[in-house]
């Protein structure tokens, strides 16, 4: 029978391995990696019970078919309780019966092994994300420290910065004062270019003075320190002073400056100090971008609950594709606006004072035809309130 066996399976392609008993069969198990085994349940020695048993304690994955005649068939079906794949009842009816059983079994083991394979990739793949997911978590670990150790420093870098600016507008003011006093001429008679040489000294310090206003402005926004002290505000007032403020540079651009200012115009409920610096910014820029020559004008406006206070200018314009950044800080859209002075901070000064009173900012530009920005604050506070 074995080598009946053994030759229809070389037939069909198989390499069968013989063994005489089941000690020598135990020996090819360990040395050769075996798709199926073929064994018969009653051997002289060890029986197939034993040997299945044995072969299942080597190799788990192990394929057996049991070969047993007809009396003995209980204890095959008992063999599969032990993990025997299948039976073959001896003798054989029908050979492509044994085939197609064995044909099963290799493909079982097969089956089995790549399976075997997978699980195994999956472990190793799981253990990788294990790994994966622990040294991530250590970098989460790490960069939280380094976040907070590098917002420790920058909370120290703005509070050494605003020292520092706070210092300097102290020495700022000191300076402007001795101006004062100088051109006061209570020190003594000066001459007219003195005093023109002063007054040019006391514009430059009035400048830097706002330049580290709006530095300190722009820190304590970002800080989320700014507070807002609302009360009923003439917006008319506020431009008057505005366009007197700036008055001096228009001229020196030659410049007319149109303030168009109804006198019936309500208040509005707001920081007259932020609201100032937002429409000096405002003035101060369209003078700056203007040809010589040229108009600025101011014009506010109630429509409905809001008021709406618009600057035009007759500069060069903005282009569009710079239009959504003319707000950031340190901005400026092109070199003749860089050639213009300035570190691009009053927009976004602007922005951010019109974004604390709750308003919204408008802005309208042609290139060759100037600008118009609109500030619109609502709140509008009448009589009756």
């Amino acid at each position: 029978m074995r080598d009946f066996l053994s030759f229809v399976l070389k037939t069909e392609g198989y390499q069968p391995l013989t063994a005489t008993g089941a000690q020598e069969a135990l020996k090819l198990v360990e040395r050769d990696n075996i798709d199926a085994i073929l064994t018969d349940l009653k051997m002289p020695g060890m029986d197939g019970i034993e040997l299945l048993r044995r072969i299942r304690e080597r190799d788990r994955n192990a394929v057996v078919v049991i070969m047993t005649a007809y009396a003995s068939l209980q204890s095959a079906l008992e063999a599969m309780k032990y993990g025997a794949y299948d039976y073959l009842l001896k003798p054989f009816d029908d050979i492509d019966t044994v085939m197609n059983t064995i044909a099963r079994a290799v493909e079982r083991r097969r089956l089995t092994e790549r399976n075997t394979r997978l699980l195994d990739d999956l472990r190793r793949a799981n253990l990788q994300l294990n790994q994966m997911y622990e040294d991530a978590q250590q970098q989460v670990v790490e960069f939280e420290q380094a976040y907070t150790e590098l917002r420790t420093l920058d909370e120290l870098k703005t509070r050494l910065m605003t020292k520092v600016f706070r210092a300097l507008l102290a020495s700022l003011a000191h300076v402007k004062g001795h101006l004062t006093l100088l051109r006061s001429e209570r020190l003594g008679p000066l001459s007219d270019e003195q005093q023109e040489t002063l007054g040019v000294m006391k514009q430059r310090t009035d400048e830097l003075i706002r330049l580290v206003n709006d530095i300190l402005y722009l820190q304590e926004a970002e800080a989320g320190q700014v507070q807002i002290s609302p009360h009923p505000v003439s917006l008319a007032t506020v431009v008057e002073r505005a366009c007197q403020s700036v008055q001096a540079k228009a001229d020196e651009q030659a410049i007319a400056l149109d303030c168009d200012v109804p006198e019936d115009l309500p208040c509005v409920l707001g920081d007259e100090t932020r609201l100032q610096q937002a429409v000096t910014h405002l003035l101060e820029n369209a003078v700056k971008f203007s040809p010589p020559f040229g108009r600025v004008s101011v014009s506010l406006r109630q429509e409905g609950n809001q008021v709406r206070l618009t600057v035009r200018d007759q500069g060069e314009g903005i282009p569009a594709d710079k239009m959504q950044h003319i707000f950031d800080h340190l901005y400026q859209s092109d070199s003749s606006r860089q050639r213009a002075g300035g570190l691009g901070l009053g927009l976004a000064v602007v922005k951010h004072i019109v974004d604390a009173h709750g308003g919204a900012i408008k802005v309208a530009s042609r290139a060759g035809r100037g600008t118009a920005i609109t500030l619109i604050l609502p709140s509008v506070v009448t009589d009756e309130t």
